[in-house]
């Protein structure tokens, strides 16, 4: 008998009387399941592992970049991509200008928005004709329908000097008269045609009655040393306390 054959019969003998449990066949099929389990668990980790570094070049390509970093930087030939490069116009085709279709192209500047130009309240002065006058800063109150024709003329010297404004329009008149000086009082303002009567401007005395020709008039010392007259005709004549209130010498 050879060694091979010995070798074979002492194993027969060592196992003959040996006998695999009841739980065998379960405990292996258990075993060969944890094993396939641990096998597709590490597969699937290493797989979310290539896909996650594939796809950090993917997520750098796409993030947005912030203002003035290099990636946002306008290309060196300064050319927009957004933008196709300017033609060269075609020969005996006047080139444009490059203002023209922006907001604002052709208009003569400091004349946009500016407002018209005329007398008094905002009206437009004639066409060829230079803009009225505008009342002075002591004059609060004028009827509608009233314009300067000329500015207020000064005449006297360094003892009485007279101011003479007038307004004329569709509703009437208007003249009114500053006197600013000593040597003079009330009755010296303007004398009245006809009987004279009271009345009072801002609670000072005042001296009403006809004016020379026609209209009425009214006259006031507004503080020593400057004398008022205010004459007013035609429509303006009904307004003519509301204008001498106005009057703030």
């Amino acid at each position: 008998m050879d060694l091979e054959s010995e070798l074979r019969k002492a194993m027969a003998e060592q196992v003959a009387e040996a006998a695999a449990s009841p739980s065998l066949a379960a405990d292996v099929r258990r075993r060969h399941r944890r094993r396939v389990t641990r096998i597709r668990t590490t597969m699937g980790v290493a797989a979310a592992s290539v896909v996650a570094v594939a796809l950090v070049p993917t997520y750098q390509s796409f993030r947005a970049a912030p203002a003035g970093a290099p990636e946002t930087a306008a290309p060196s030939s300064g050319v927009s991509m957004y933008r196709q490069p300017e033609r060269p116009p075609a020969p005996g085709v006047p080139a444009s200008s490059p203002a023209a279709g922006k907001p604002g192209a052709g208009e003569v500047p400091g004349k946009a928005g500016a407002p018209p130009t005329g007398g008094p309240g905002g009206r437009p002065a004639e066409p060829g004709l230079p803009d009225l006058p505008k009342p002075p800063r002591w004059v609060t109150y004028l009827p509608g329908d009233l314009a300067a024709h000329t500015p207020c003329a000064v005449t006297g010297g360094a003892k009485r000097r007279t101011t003479v404004c007038t307004w004329r329009g569709g509703a009437g008149w208007v003249e009114i008269t500053i006197v600013r000086g000593t040597g003079f009082g009330l009755e010296d303002l303007a004398p009245v045609h006809g009987v004279p009567g009271h009345a009072s401007v801002r609670g000072t005395p005042a001296i009403t009655g006809n004016g020379p020709g026609s209209g009425r008039q009214i006259s006031w010392l507004a503080r020593p040393g400057v004398g008022a007259v205010v004459q007013a005709g035609g429509g303006a004549e009904n307004h003519l306390m509301r204008i001498a209130e106005g009057v703030r010498p």
